[in-house]
């Protein structure tokens, strides 16, 4: 997936990213499903580039979760870059897309590495958006590859033999990156490749569940462009009708169409559109 570099005005970009570090969100859901929210002014995720789980753990968002003494460490070399990778990591916590958990240790054993490479590699970058993704990515997996992590993992198909793809350390570089470029796309929300349910209903009315942390539709998961774009027709088309169309019905056929399109492609991986899709592929599919 290539994604076309933006120029981003340098001491504007990370002031912004400064001035929201600087505050949260505070979510509290209420036992008659009523959620509010209260803006807090705390610098702690700012100023400190160790976070620890207890503290964050206090904030009412994550009173289901059971905190620890656990830390995550941001330890860029790059000022600018480090702090960009907090602002990815605040983003994905206060918007609900990654458990605390999840936060503080599933994603911070991929955080190590991409350090060690980022530090090592590219140790004076003053922006993310900088780097030449695909060329990155390419040094990325050489780069596990010869610290021994493998960056491909191959299953077992009964009837396409072995079906490889990356393992989700080698997708990391790639996650986080297209992450920060679309938290500072300014395109209208139906152009973008991740659409947030809380614009499109201020703008669109598009209903949605605001009890449930639901609000994206996430199509960077398509690699093929042309097919990725015509879901997004499809989805808009059903979602502007709505003909009983919900949010929810859109990200439940999202969830199914990306099984599904995975496993085309790595059947048929010389694809480039589904022109030669045949019933037996269904069939295989289901």
């Amino acid at each position: 997936m290539n994604i076309q570099q933006q120029h981003i005005p340098e001491l504007d970009f990370h002031e912004r990213l400064q001035k929201e570090l600087s505050t949260y969100t505070e979510k509290i859901i209420h036992e008659d499903g009523l959620v509010t929210t209260n803006v807090v002014q705390n610098p702690y995720l700012l100023v400190n580039d160790t976070w620890n789980m207890k503290v964050i753990g206090a904030i009412p968002n994550f009173n289901n979760y059971k905190a620890t003494s656990k830390n995550i460490r941001f330890e860029l070399k790059s000022p600018s870059v480090n702090l960009e990778i907090k602002y990815v990591w605040y983003n994905k916590l206060f918007r609900d897309e990654w458990t605390l958990t999840s936060a503080f240790v599933g994603q911070v054993r991929y955080l190590r590495k991409l350090t060690a490479f980022l530090n090592e590699k590219y140790a004076t970058l003053y922006s993310l958006l900088d780097l030449e993704i695909d060329k990155a990515e390419r040094e990325w997996l050489y780069w596990l590859s010869g610290n021994g992590v493998p960056p491909q993992s191959t299953q077992q198909h009964s009837l396409y033999g072995n079906l490889t793809n990356k393992t989700p350390v080698a997708n990391f570089l790639r996650v986080i990156y297209s992450y920060l470029f679309q938290l500072t796309d300014t395109r209208e929300e139906w152009e973008k490749d991740r659409w947030d349910v809380r614009i499109l209903h201020k703008k669109y009315g598009i209903e949605y569940n605001k009890s449930l942390a639901n609000y994206y539709i996430d199509f960077t998961k398509i690699e093929q462009i042309n097919i990725r774009e015509q879901v997004k027709k499809y989805l808009k088309q059903r979602l502007l009708s709505k003909n009983n169309f919900s949010w929810d019905t859109a990200t439940e056929y999202m969830r199914y169409l990306l099984s599904f399109i995975a496993f085309i492609f790595s059947a048929e991986p010389d694809w480039y559109n589904l022109k030669h899709l045949k019933r037996s592929h269904m069939e295989q599919y289901i």
